[in-house]
């Protein structure tokens, strides 16, 4: 990770890159996991403007990762629910470290929440980032997308 890469909370104004990161990878990344149906319809879940509720929220952090002066990923976790909601990079940065940090940063604010572990839904070409990360497999699951659609993933944890 280069030291022109910056963590920080997202702020409203970063909702349009926040949305193109999360779109871009659901595009290109989950491609080798799942079919143009879960694609599209993932996709249409997402919008700009979704991200602001997540601001407001006391008990969520939404945070980003800049990266040469872009915004490149960033993650959601729902303290109360002690989950991380998302986390997402570009596909065009993956291999520079910015996930990783991302997710470090998600640990540690749980932790200084007084979170005792981390769960999360991971998508299926994310299972062994998360495994790499310390993450273990509580077994396969299965989320709607819309009433016609579901999309299948790995329910995990992490012990803080």
């Amino acid at each position: 990770m280069s030291l022109i890469t910056v963590l920080r909370p997202a702020a409203p104004h970063d909702c349009e890159h926040i949305y193109n990161a999360h779109r871009y990878s659901v595009q290109y990344t989950c491609t080798r996991s799942y079919n143009n149906r879960v694609l599209e319809a993932w996709s249409r879940l997402l919008n700009p403007e979704g991200y602001l509720d997540t601001m407001a929220d006391p008990n969520k952090a939404l945070w980003v990762v800049e990266y040469r002066g872009h915004i490149q990923g960033f993650f959601q976790l729902d303290f109360k629910e002690a989950q991380l909601d998302a986390l997402y990079v570009h596909p065009f940065v993956h291999n520079h470290g910015l996930g990783t940090a991302l997710l470090q940063r998600a640990e540690a604010l749980a932790a200084s929440e007084g979170l005792s572990f981390i769960k999360l839904y991971a998508s299926l070409n994310s299972v062994a980032f998360y495994k790499l990360n310390g993450y273990e497999s509580l077994g396969s699951a299965v989320l709607p997308l819309n009433r016609e659609v579901t999309v299948e993933c790995e329910l995990m944890r992490k012990y803080l």
